[in-house]
């Protein structure tokens, strides 16, 4: 307890110190809407997803329905500088804030590439401008951006300042009849900052509001799922790092209400020399290294969950750090600050400086948000740590159980296949390469058969 009370207290001190940072940069703020499937969800180019333009509530399910399940949301990645406690946030469930800025760091005012990118148009990223951006969609709906953290008008003041970040965010959906109900998220975090990051924290903050929870009407219930086991129709389905909300009351005027989840599905490596913490004969400093592979392992075993990508390239063969912390908390008491923030993305409870990592148990109902994290990991610069989740929505027998976590394992279900399988889904061809010919008051255009003879994987 006295280990854990210093960090706290230090935490404390040194959590509003201030340095100088870079001007401002001014870009213009977006926000588009993710409706290939059943769920329709607005995303940003500054950070927050699952809200309006008008700063309403922006995941709709079903698709047309009108029926609200996320008020906001976005990461949260935290590190101790110095003297300094930093966070920045991508949604604050509070006030609605978002500390990050379009585009990249090095980014001209006015450069009109600092936009959402959402196929099939505009697509795709410009690849000279974001040689990091995908080109080729794997799903039937990709988006894609970038946002940085180095605008310090956009942090709160008093504060917080910015660490040194860039954010690489893509959202797939897919519109299958078993993926109609399922969108994904995914975060590559860079380190911009020109020197090595420690004690990072990176996570999700999610305010989800499943109908109408202001005032009295607020009876949200939050669970979480470190790790569990459900037998389903004589099936063993093992879930785990899932974060739940539900109601059990109606909501005028909605046919039914359903409850939605978040697995999280990849977090940052956790590789440490002379372990073999996936007991699977590779020592952890060389799961990445091809060259181990090609000289030590047979190529029968390159690839073990036959997904056509080879496991020093597949995040689900390598050994992550999982969800360390779910923290869940309240309109009337949540972090505000970014010391009390950083605590709790490291597990701890930030009034009384307990470390209780995982908030899993129900709580009374009320206007509830939770946070998934992971931590604590170093971010040398110029390299990249990545989270990903997955967000799923079903209906449940309410009023015969008590909670929706049988009806979310078989969903989920679907959604750490999908992952697992390196995306191997159905998905749209590569774009032709189209040539332009001018000619005596005409142009000719003359394509290409990429599309055509491009193989699709899945088949």
């Amino acid at each position: 307890m006295r280990r854990i009370l210093s960090l706290i207290l230090l935490i404390t001190v040194i959590g509003f110190c201030r340095t100088a940072t870079p001007a401002p940069q001014y870009r213009p703020l977006q926000i588009k809407k993710h409706n290939i499937n059943n769920v329709e969800m607005c995303v940003s180019n500054y950070g927050k997803f699952g809200q309006t333009e008008a700063g309403n509530s922006g995941l709709f399910w079903p698709k047309g329905s009108g029926n609200t399940y996320i008020f906001g949301a976005g990461p949260w990645f935290g590190t101790i500088d110095g003297t300094d406690t930093l966070v920045t946030i991508g949604y604050g469930p509070h006030g609605g804030e978002a500390e990050y800025t379009p585009g990249l760091k090095d980014m001209s005012s006015g450069d009109p590439n600092a936009i959402i990118f959402m196929y099939p148009s505009p697509w795709p990223p410009p690849a000279d401008v974001f040689p990091m951006a995908p080109q080729v969609p794997k799903s039937h709906q990709d988006s894609w951006c970038v946002y940085n953290d180095l605008d310090i008008s956009r942090h709160m003041p008093g504060d917080t300042r910015p660490i040194g970040l860039e954010v690489y965010q893509t959202v797939y959906a897919w519109n299958l009849s078993t993926t109609r109900d399922i969108i994904f998220v995914r975060y590559e975090l860079k380190n911009v900052s020109g020197k090595k990051l420690t004690n990072c924290y990176f996570g999700v903050c999610t305010d989800n509001d499943i109908g109408n929870e202001a005032g009295t009407n607020a009876n949200d219930i939050i669970s979480g799922i470190v790790i569990d086991t459900f037998i389903v129709a004589g099936e063993t389905l093992v879930v785990d790092n899932l974060g739940y909300q539900w109601q059990v009351e109606n909501e005028t005027d909605w046919d039914d209400v359903g409850a939605i989840g978040f697995d999280y599905l990849q977090s940052p490596w956790d590789l440490k020399e002379g372990q073999d913490k996936d007991n699977d004969g590779i020592p952890d400093q060389y799961e990445r290294d091809s060259a181990y592979y090609a000289q030590n392992v047979p190529p029968a075993q390159w690839d073990v969950d036959a997904d056509g990508t080879p496991d020093w390239r597949d995040p689900s063969e390598i050994p992550q750090m999982g969800m360390t912390a779910f923290k869940r908390f309240t309109l009337n008491l949540e972090p505000n600050k970014d010391n009390e923030r950083y605590v709790t993305l490291a597990g701890y409870n930030f009034k009384t400086g307990e470390y209780t990592p995982y908030d899993t148990a129900p709580p009374q109902p009320d206007d509830q948000r939770f946070l998934q994290c992971s931590g604590p990991f170093e971010l040398d610069a110029d390299s990249t740590a990545i989270v990903l989740v997955g967000i799923m929505l079903t209906y449940w027998p309410r009023g015969i159980v008590q909670r929706p976590d049988t009806a979310l394992a078989k969903v989920d279900k679907t959604v750490q296949y999908i992952y697992d399988m390196n995306w191997l889904l159905p998905g749209p061809p590569p774009p032709p390469k189209l040539i332009c010919v001018p000619g005596d008051g005409k142009i000719t255009l003359v394509w290409d058969n990429t599309s055509e003879t491009a193989p699709d994987p899945y088949y």
